[in-house]
């Protein structure tokens, strides 16, 4: 799609009807980790972006400098035109919306969103209100993360953005973001447009953190992460927060039954504004 200044963002779609549900994946992930399905018993499959395609429009995509899974071993994707790193969050929403409007996709959509992909999904709503029904939040990065671990944030920032093990990580391109400016945005945003339904998915199982990272404790991570997924579902009132027990971090993946009956309790839950704006079950 291209989206202006020579550029252009690697879409993938699927199914028809409204509203669009729209896919962010998480730090340096492409679009392909919701068409995969690895369930932990007792979950099942489809994965995520089929299954939410039997009723509606889905659409995930690739940010630049993410890895593209279609290959063997994965690559930095060439799909979505590279850009200078690092990036902050409202750069990423600004791209986002400039795909989603050049290709056709009207709004108001519902965010399902996963890790770091969830700053990107609230920042969205919080400064296009109009365009947002819903949100599904994935054991989702919260803003409340650098505050809250303190003197062990700068190690884990750069754990996050340079990951151990992954190559392609000290590769030109690579996707970097701006974690500490990127909170700040959302800060100076407006926020969350009242009764906004939402859903908060979380994992059980511990991050599979190295050890011996001089200032950073796994033990620490763990417990500000599960701390700021019970705040994550205090941002609305009446939003649930479902335990994905059993499933690792990827939880979309582990567990896409959860994570697709997730999204369409909030779309439930969104159909009497989306019938107030005419949007509900139109064809995409």
């Amino acid at each position: 799609v291209p989206i202006g200044n020579g550029r252009s963002i690697y879409l993938h779609c699927e199914g028809t009807g409204s509203p669009t549900i729209v896919l962010i994946s998480g730090y340096h992930d492409g679009s392909a980790p919701w068409s995969e399905s690895e369930p932990v018993a007792p979950a099942v499959g489809p994965a995520v972006l089929p299954g939410l395609a039997t009723t509606n429009r889905v659409c995930a995509y690739d940010r630049p400098g993410t890895l593209d899974y279609s290959t063997s071993p994965p690559t930095i994707t060439t799909r979505s035109t590279p850009e200078t790193m690092p990036r902050t969050a409202s750069e990423v929403v600004n791209d986002l919306e400039s795909t989603l409007t050049a290709a056709g996709m009207p709004g108001p959509y519902i965010l399902v969103a996963h890790s770091l992909g969830g700053l990107f999904a609230l920042l969205f709503a919080r400064t296009h209100p109009a365009q947002v029904a819903g949100l599904v939040l994935v054991d989702a990065f919260s803003p409340k993360i650098p505050k809250l671990l303190g003197a062990a944030w700068p190690a884990y920032d750069k754990l996050l953005a340079h990951p151990a093990g992954l190559p392609q990580a000290r590769e030109p391109g690579w996707e970097v973001i701006n974690i500490n400016r990127s909170v700040a945005e959302l800060a100076d945003a407006p926020p969350l447009k009242a009764g906004l339904p939402m859903a908060v998915v979380s994992k059980t199982e511990p991050f599979p953190l190295p050890t011996g990272i001089k200032g950073l404790k796994p033990s620490v991570v763990e417990r500000v992460w599960n701390q700021t997924q019970k705040q994550l579902a205090a941002l609305e009132p009446g939003t649930p927060q479902l335990m994905a027990t059993g499933s690792d971090h990827y939880v979309q993946v582990r567990q896409p039954d959860l994570v697709i009956a997730a999204t369409r309790l909030v779309l439930l839950r969104a159909e009497p504004s989306l019938r107030s704006t005419g949007t509900s079950g139109q064809p995409g």
